[in-house]
């Protein structure tokens, strides 16, 4: 169990699993499943085409303090990059699990998606995903965790995603 300034990253491409996990984990005890897309709508650093995702993370984390000071742990399905929420740390302990696949999966994935939001740039997710595939570690107390999501079990990546989740959480 971690300490109580914990904050649960679930990052990735889009249509990797980032939405079924906070699905998954959303109502479970002592968790707050707080959406990166919803926050990013109320977040002037990201809004009107603003690319601010250092200050993202500084509104997405300010959020989750208020979340913690309820003795609960924010979990944020978002795509990002760990040193973009690291450049936002105060005194959070951030613990990333990464789903990662191959382009082709990424692609296929985002092709079938249906009654989501629409991705303007498939090939811009699969940078992402080689660019989280090349990250080996965060720096202590940080945490970096992967999942690779090609296999496209949904049930794995649910159980991958609560058991990485308490072991982080109460």
């Amino acid at each position: 169990m971690d300490e109580p300034r914990s904050v649960l990253v679930v990052t990735g491409a889009a249509a990797t699993g980032k939405s079924t996990i906070g699905d998954h984990l959303r109502g479970r005890s002592g968790l707050v499943v707080i959406d990166g897309d919803v926050l990013g709508r109320g977040a002037a650093a990201t809004s009107y085409g603003r690319r601010d995702y250092v200050g993202f993370w500084r509104h997405a984390l300010a959020v989750c303090r208020e979340v913690r000071t309820n003795g609960l742990v924010p979990v944020v399905p978002c795509i990002c990059l760990p040193d973009q929420v690291l450049a936002a740390v105060e005194d959070e302990t951030v613990h990333f699990l990464a789903l990662l696949s191959d382009p082709d999966t990424v692609r296929r994935r985002i092709a079938a998606r249906t009654g989501l939001s629409d991705v303007p740039s498939p090939e811009s997710h699969v940078d992402l995903d080689h660019r989280l595939r090349e990250v080996v570690d965060v720096p202590a107390p940080h945490t970096w965790t992967t999942h690779d999501v090609t296999a496209g079990d949904v049930r794995r990546t649910r159980e991958v995603g609560a058991g990485w989740a308490a072991g982080h959480a109460p």
